[in-house]
């Protein structure tokens, strides 16, 4: 079964000082570089979440990472982390697995579906009572799906179509062994997952520091 966890930024806030040294030298020097911001936060919310699943293991040995960027743990399980907003976010899993997680914000999601978005999903949010959230929603289905690839963007996002079937499903318009889930996280956010597994864990584990 893939398993999420997720922390919360505002509850790492008033400790970060002290939450930093639990990290690798590479990513304190990231956390650091982004200075006193929401993006410091976010970044060391996202290695404290490794540091809970992994332990000390992330602190002795480096990320090795793909040739497009993905990151993993040598000898440990598939993992993905996503953040946005207030939250990071860590899906685990046995095999290639990808997350990403969205906050609902204004923006000019039209200008944007045209650019990235293929025309069976622009055509979705045409017909979409909720168009804006809508967006937010396909867009994590398709970075999930770009990320558990480990291929960035070297794929281009309009080349393929995922469309949302359900609260908690999604179909992707092309063969696949991939399976598509849509996990209920917060009122004002998009969560998607994209793994081979076929269990995805229907609940995301709040991770305390």
């Amino acid at each position: 079964m893939v398993e999420l966890f997720a922390a919360d930024i505002n509850q790492i806030a008033p400790r970060a000082a002290q939450l930093i040294s639990l990290l690798d030298e590479e990513r304190q020097a990231r956390v650091r570089a982004f200075g006193d911001s929401r993006s410091a936060l976010r970044t060391l919310a996202a290695g404290l979440l490794l540091y809970s699943v992994f332990g000390e293991r992330t602190r002795r040995v480096p990320l090795i990472r793909g040739r497009r960027g993905k990151p993993h743990l040598p000898d440990n399980e598939p993992f993905n982390i996503s953040h946005a907003g207030d939250y990071a976010v860590l899906a685990l899993s046995t095999q290639p697995v990808g997350v990403d997680i969205e906050h609902f914000r204004p923006l000019d999601w039209q200008r944007i579906a045209l650019r990235f978005f293929h025309p069976d999903e622009r055509a979705f949010l045409a017909r979409s009572s909720e168009p804006e959230h809508d967006f937010f929603r396909i867009w994590t289905l398709k970075e999930s799906y770009l990320k558990a690839e480990g291929t960035g963007f070297s794929v281009s996002p309009a080349s393929f179509a995922v469309l949302p079937v359900s609260e908690t499903s999604a179909n992707f318009l092309a063969e696949t062994d991939y399976r598509f889930t849509r996990v209920a996280f917060l009122p004002d956010y998009a969560l998607s997952v994209c793994s081979l597994e076929k269990d995805v864990a229907d609940r995301v584990e709040m991770k305390m520091f």
